[in-house]
């Protein structure tokens, strides 16, 4: 079944992390790593995001995309990224919050592989990697 993704936060040769539904509630998802291979594996470590945390999430996205969407039209240079620290204050104040959340984490609660496609109707101005994805989870057994 598939499920939408909320935020992608990390894309590097495809979704690396980011917030996305798992069975209907979000999930915080970071996909593994093979040392030994030195390349992304296609299993994804997910942990559920509390609404609170889910909140600021939300806030610090949309304050990306409005970034994003000047800067695609030309009106900021990209050292102007809010994920710079000292270009956007609430975004900084949001960024250690979400990274007390990441350190907290213990074992993930599920591991999946996933498969992410670009959803059908897409919002105007979309692009690449911030284009609305939708994720179909696969039980690892």
């Amino acid at each position: 079944m598939k499920e939408p993704v909320l935020m992608v936060w990390d894309f590097y040769d495809g979704v690396r992390s980011g917030i996305a539904q798992y069975q209907g509630q979000p999930h915080y998802f970071e996909c593994g790593f093979d040392e030994e291979e030195g390349e992304h594996t296609d299993v994804f470590e997910l942990w559920p995001v509390d609404e609170p945390m889910m909140a600021l999430a939300a806030e610090q996205w949309m304050l990306f995309c409005a970034w994003e969407r000047c800067f695609r039209a030309g009106e900021v240079p990209a050292e102007t990224h809010p994920g710079h620290r000292g270009q956007n204050a609430r975004y900084d104040e949001i960024e250690d919050r979400i990274k007390d959340f990441l350190d907290s984490r213990v074992a993930p609660v599920h591991r999946l592989q996933a498969t992410f496609e670009p959803r059908e109707t897409q919002p105007e101005n979309s692009v690449g990697p911030f284009k609305a994805l939708d994720v179909t989870w696969l039980d690892l057994g």
